[in-house]
């Protein structure tokens, strides 16, 4: 059992290390392309923070990616899989991620613009698929996470190898050492030092990236972490739809992602025009 604890922590290193895939360090400059209707959400003080959740197909089904990506559908928990996340401030297709590492870890993630990404540019944009899921935060909220995010695009955020360590060990214990109602998140208990919240750091993985910005930007997100003695760290990108408030919109391929996303807000039950 020791043996196969430490190989699945093993496989599971290098798994999360597929979100930050080992290429070229593309040209920072990306075409950002904008549709009015998808820029903006903002009604009566409150506006919504978008994360996209990514279920890639490689376009070489024997490439160490696709089995990473196997892999970690194996240990996660949750029935929707997903290996990567992203965050974004409005539906366009410019959602930002930490998907490589180098000089610039942090970076825009196109679904219909794969040739923008090192990590897309890997996946077939038409088998690949990509779900999204919104937060509702006052205006406030959603101006200080975008400065956050803002901050760490413009200046560094490290892709953290070493907490893919911890990130494994842990899963493992989740997945096959623990009673189902503590594997949900809210059972969890990971944090015993609430004052990690109030600490500054540069280190993330793709998801405890997200989870730091809204920790520090959210009131109700930061409260749920508290509540629950959740460590930020330890998060992976399925558990981002448990968190407080987050609903899902809609799902599509990554080439038709922009299509879908006007469809959405066209739609008669979108979120921004009810009450919800």
């Amino acid at each position: 059992m020791k043996n196969k604890i430490l190989s699945f922590l093993s496989v599971y290193l290098l798994l999360f290390t597929s979100c930050a895939t080992t290429t070229n360090q593309q040209n920072d400059e990306v075409s950002l392309i904008y549709k009015k209707s998808l820029s903006n959400f903002e009604k009566d003080g409150y506006n919504y923070i978008f994360f996209r959740l990514y279920y890639p197909d490689y376009n070489n089904p024997l490439c160490i990616e696709n089995t990473l990506k196997n892999l970690i559908g194996f240990i996660d928990i949750h029935p929707e899989k997903y290996s990567h996340a992203a965050i974004g401030f409005d539906l366009n297709d410019n959602f930002i991620g930490l998907t490589s590492a180098g000089p610039k870890d942090l970076k825009i993630e196109q679904c219909t613009n794969i040739n923008s990404n090192p990590f897309m540019e890997k996946c077939n944009p038409k088998k690949s698929i990509q779900t999204i899921y919104a937060l509702k935060v006052t205006s406030q909220e959603y101006k200080r996470a975008k400065e956050i995010v803002d901050y760490f695009y413009y200046e560094k955020a490290d892709y953290s190898i070493g907490l893919n360590f911890a990130i494994g060990l842990f899963e493992i214990k989740r997945k096959f050492f623990s009673s189902q109602e503590s594997k949900q998140l809210k059972n969890l208990g990971t944090n015993k030092n609430v004052s990690q919240y109030n600490e500054y750091s540069d280190q993330f993985v793709c998801s405890s990236f997200i989870s730091y910005v809204l920790i520090n930007s959210v009131d109700s997100i930061r409260q749920f972490f508290e509540e629950n003695n959740l460590d930020y760290n330890l998060i992976i990108p399925s558990d981002i739809i448990s968190f407080p408030g987050v609903q899902k919109l809609f799902t599509s391929s990554w080439q038709s992602y922009t299509n879908a996303a006007l469809a959405y807000t066209n739609s008669e039950n979108n979120i921004f025009n009810t009450n919800k």
